[in-house]
């Protein structure tokens, strides 16, 4: 069996699970460690020692359920601030002439195209973490999958290009190994969550994923069966709770339990006669609140989150009107009581709860849409299709090399 480790570093949570792939392909679960985060903020290290600690409990626990140690990991990242993001997407295109004449199409003539979307996509303080082509041309022929062995003088592609910020990778490459494990592999955390959650269907339909987490909503769309568009705002479930926290008067911790237990990101579906009471700071005695305000607090905040990522799609010029499958909400928000009812309301698209998917053990634990990013880290990481990167021998903040087998690799499963 392959044995592999995913680390899910989170502004809320660090969640370390251990799985096996047998010899039918399937995944088993057998470790699985989970403590909150500290000294992550919003996908980024900022205290190296608290950080240390949380990935060095949540590996404790797992190892500890599963018997065994595992060191070599897949890892994801994401990140943003108000000013500057972090990840950033992108759609290369390029044409090469293949020959005067009509010729065979050959694996260098592919990787030549290929390293040219790359090599334009370049940028100073970003590493390239992910790449898919989304579509290639061959003369008048139109688009076709798989190039190889067809006829043509002229090749086009469109490649889906994602970076990420070289200062936040090497930051927790960096507390990563103090912890003595290896990153063999990062993977964007909105394409993990998708490998999770997503259908095939779906992905080929036009598809919005949102993965809700603590600190930050990665988004990713898919059409036609790869993204066009990934990225990342830097709101999420802790801001619901700061602002309840604020307007109730309350600790975080107490909010945090008002929130996942009477809590509601639509409105309009609590009733304006429900009534909870709580004790806020410095009052002596409970006093009532009406559900249906503390539902008006939250929404507040989940139609900003949703505002900024329609803004964000809205800027690329991706159209609501090419997402037939709608939205699959995930991440730990995703739990939220009325939040798949709001992003109807506010998108006019279907939208359903991401489970995570395809994977055996454990599954009462781990079929919790939190549980997303990690679940499709392990099941990237066990992929074929996700060859082992090992950072400290890339020039540039990528190697070609590693890129280029994994589009081989992918190019293989269309065969």
């Amino acid at each position: 069996m392959k044995r592999i480790a995913a680390l899910d570093i989170g502004s809320s949570k660090v969640v370390y699970v251990i799985g096996e792939r047998d010899s039918y392909g399937d995944i088993h679960i057998i470790g699985v460690g989970e403590v909150p985060s500290k000294g992550i903020y919003k996908g980024t290290i900022n205290n190296l020692s608290e950080a240390r600690v949380s990935i060095l409990r949540a590996l404790q626990d797992a190892e500890e359920m599963a018997g065994v140690k595992v060191r070599d990991i897949v890892f994801n990242v994401s990140g943003s601030s108000l000013k500057n993001s972090t990840i950033k997407s992108q759609n290369e295109r390029e044409t090469i002439t293949v020959s005067p004449n009509s010729t065979d199409i050959e694996e260098f003539h592919v990787n030549r195209l290929i390293e040219r979307c790359l090599t334009k996509s370049k940028e100073d303080g970003y590493e390239i973490v992910y790449y898919t082509p989304r579509k290639f041309i061959l003369d008048e022929q139109g688009e076709v999958k798989n190039p190889l062995g067809l006829v043509g003088s002229k090749l086009s592609a469109e490649v889906h290009i994602v970076k990420v910020s070289s200062t936040l990778i090497r930051n927790l490459e960096k507390v990563i190994k103090e912890s003595g494990l290896n990153p063999v592999n990062k993977i964007v955390s909105a394409i993990a969550s998708a490998s999770a959650t997503l259908t095939e269907d779906e992905k080929e339909d036009g598809v919005l994923l949102l993965d809700i987490g603590g600190g930050l909503t990665d988004y990713t769309v898919y059409v036609e069966g790869t993204p066009i568009v990934t990225g990342v705002v830097p709101f999420g479930g802790n801001n619901i709770t700061k602002d309840l926290s604020y307007y109730l008067k309350v600790d975080n911790e107490e909010a945090e339990r008002i929130k996942l237990k009477y809590g509601s990101a639509f409105a309009d579906g609590v009733r304006e006669d429900e009534v909870i009471k709580i004790k806020p700071r410095g009052e002596e005695r409970e006093v009532p609140i009406s559900r249906k305000n503390i539902a008006i607090v939250i929404q507040s905040r989940v139609e900003e989150i949703m505002e900024k990522v329609l803004t964000e799609l809205d800027k690329k010029n991706v159209k609501l009107s090419l997402l037939n499958a709608g939205v699959v909400i995930t991440g730990g928000t995703a739990n939220l009581q009325g939040i798949k009812e709001l992003v109807e309301n506010m998108t006019g698209l279907p939208a359903r709860i991401g489970i995570p998917k395809g994977i055996i053990g454990l599954r009462e634990r781990i079929e919790d849409p939190k549980y997303s990013t990690v679940v499709g880290l392990l099941k990237l990481g066990v992929s074929e299709n996700i060859p082992e990167v090992h950072t400290d021998s890339q020039k540039n903040g990528w190697s070609l090399k590693d890129l280029l087998e994994r589009f081989w690799n992918w190019l293989k499963e269309l065969s």
